[in-house]
Parts: structure tokens; C-alpha cells; sequence
């Protein structure tokens, strides 16, 4: 019984996970979509029921019956060399229908299923969701016109910050910008009517909170801030926070499990703001969070992951 492991090589969340696994004997293959066709062929045949086949790597292999049990984080997109444009677009399109058609039709489960995990990535029916399970969330406004940024920024009191909506990564010819959220100028808000952007209001905060949760569990690391940058992002500062883990609030457990219910997610990694009333305030939700920075023996993600995936295995 094999868990397939569906990611990029350079995960170090899922490199833990693998050695949770392995401690487990637990039967892994891992692949990257970007290995296909390169280094990675299968096969797959439609009987009765079910797909039947097999996954190939050089010297690996492994049968599609015997995969129990999926893993898909953030693989690399397939990639093409040496076709035209118009060519390698058909191969990526015949590719993902063709080869991620079989992968995404096991009939297993997945943490995440990659459809639900990208229908769960946008940010404005996650804040609508989180309300509807219970948890409390900042006023947002999301548009194209600046006129309407500086109406909002009167409505809560000029405290704005802005966050992307997209991938926070933006890549120019010298190099790579992180989008980390920030305090705009109002005065100064030429581009807001190139597409959309996310405004929200700043709130009072005593500490952030990255909460994971797997399968019907929830652990939270408190991250406390010690600079002006860091408070506003602590992505853009890590020097300056430190990390401890805490528990998880009875009733923001209840709606993490209301919200995952609704979304269809097994795992997913929430920020929170916690004022200094002790009120937890819901940010955003990523289907494909990251955690390695956080996991230790206080904080076991990859060895709570690791524990679904096997007994998952052996249903």
C-alpha cells in the first residue's frame, strides 16, 4: 500500500513528511509533474471500474492499484523544450488532461485533492466562508479603482494595509520581488486599475498565528514580532520573530473544522491576528500553506501528516 507523494523537489515540509514515512515503513513514490516525460512515463488502462497501470522512474515503479493514499502539495508545471510555441502549448494542455487526468481520477484520498485545493485559493470566498463558520474577519475591499480605496481608507479610520492576490513573487529582469503585505499611499495609487487588488483595514494586534490543520486537528504557533517590518508581515522579517506554540481555542477549532468541511480539505494552513482582547481575527487560509519553519517536537505537522497518510493506507 504506497502513498503517492505529488510535489516539487525542493519542499522541505514534504522532506520531513518522506522521513516520517520511511521511520514507518511506509511505502512512498514521489514524482514532480515537471518530470513528465522526461524522466517520468506511465501507463493506464480503463477496466470496469477503475484506472489500472503504472507509474515508472527510471528504476522505480509503482502499480496505480496499489497507491492508497495521495499527497499533492506544489509540484512544478510540466515542462516542454525544443517544441514550438504552438506545440509545446498542445503538449502541456494533452498533459494535464492526459496524465494529471489519471492522477487526480484515483479513487482514493488526497491532502489536498488538487481541484479543491485550487477552488479553496481565492481569497474572497475564504473570508465569506470563514464568516459563515464563524470566525471573525477584517473589513476588505477588493477593486480596480483608487477613489474607492481612499472611500475605505475613510470607513476604517486610514488604517489600510494591502495584500497580493496572486503569487506574492514578481519577477523582474534582475532579479525576484516578494509582494509582502504593506501600507499604501493613498496619494499615490496609479496601477490599482490594472487589475484587481486587496485593501484591508490594519487591525491592533498582540500577536499573529499560523494554524495548521490536518484531518481533524489544528496546531498553532504564536508569532511575536519584534520589529515595525515584521509586524506589518513577520514573512519579511523571520530574524525578528519568535515562534511558540499555543492551543488551539475550542471555538476556533469548531469553525476550522466547519470552514475545511465546506472548503473539502484535509489540510490547510490559516493566518490568524489576535488583539490585544484576546479576539482572533481569520486572514486568509492556504490550501498549500507552508510549516517547516514551524514543526518540532512541540509541533509535530509533518509526523501528524505523516500519521493521516499512513492510516489512510491501511483503511
Amino acid at each position: 500500500m504506497t502513498v503517492l507523494i505529488v510535489d516539487n523537489p525542493f519542499e522541505a515540509g514534504t522532506d520531513l513528511i518522506v522521513s516520517e514515512l520511511a521511520s514507518a515503513g511506509v511505502p512512498m513514490f514521489r514524482m514532480d509533474l515537471a518530470e513528465f516525460p522526461s524522466e517520468l512515463n506511465f501507463r493506464a488502462t480503463f477496466t470496469q471500474w477503475n484506472w489500472e497501470g503504472v507509474l515508472t522512474q527510471g528504476e522505480r515503479t509503482v502499480d496505480l492499484p496499489a497507491i492508497q493514499a495521495v499527497y499533492w502539495n506544489r509540484p512544478d508545471g510540466f515542462r516542454f523544450s525544443g517544441l514550438s510555441a504552438a506545440d509545446e502549448h498542445y503538449a502541456r494542455g494533452a498533459a494535464r488532461i492526459g496524465f494529471g487526468g489519471i492522477l487526480t481520477s484515483l479513487d482514493v484520498p488526497y491532502l489536498n485533492h488538487p481541484a479543491k485545493a485550487s477552488a479553496a485559493e481565492f481569497k474572497p470566498r475564504q473570508l465569506q466562508v470563514a464568516r459563515s463558520a464563524g470566525l471573525s474577519v477584517p473589513h476588505t475591499l477588493v477593486t480596480t479603482e483608487a477613489d474607492a480605496v481612499r472611500r475605505f481608507s475613510h470607513l476604517v479610520n486610514g488604517s489600510v494595509v494591502t495584500k497580493a492576490l496572486g503569487v506574492p513573487v514578481v519577477a523582474h529582469a534582475g532579479g525576484y520581488e516578494a509582494l509582502y503585505t504593506r501600507e499604501p499611499d493613498l496619494d499615490a495609487l496609479q496601477g490599482v486599475e490594472l487589475t484587481a487588488h486587496l485593501f484591508q483595514e490594519r487591525i491592533e494586534k498582540d500577536f499573529e498565528v499560523r494554524a495548521v490543520f490536518i484531518g481533524d486537528e489544528c496546531f498553532c504557533v504564536r508569532i511575536d514580532a519584534a520589529s515595525d517590518q515584521a509586524r506589518i508581515d513577520w514573512r519579511s522579517d523571520y530574524n525578528s520573530i519568535e515562534l511558540t506554540p499555543i492551543e488551539t481555542p475550542k471555538e476556533v477549532l469548531q469553525s476550522l473544522r466547519r470552514y475545511a468541511a465546506v472548503m473539502d480539505l484535509a489540510y490547510f494552513a490559516a493566518d490568524f491576528i489576535v488583539q490585544p482582547s484576546g479576539r482572533w481575527l481569520f486572514l486568509e487560509a492556504n490550501p498549500s500553506g507552508q510549516w517547516a519553519w514551524a514543526n518540532s517536537p512541540d509541533l509535530p505537522v509533518a509526523k501528524a501528516i505523516a500519521t493521516v497518510l499512513e492510516e489512510w493506507c491501511t483503511l
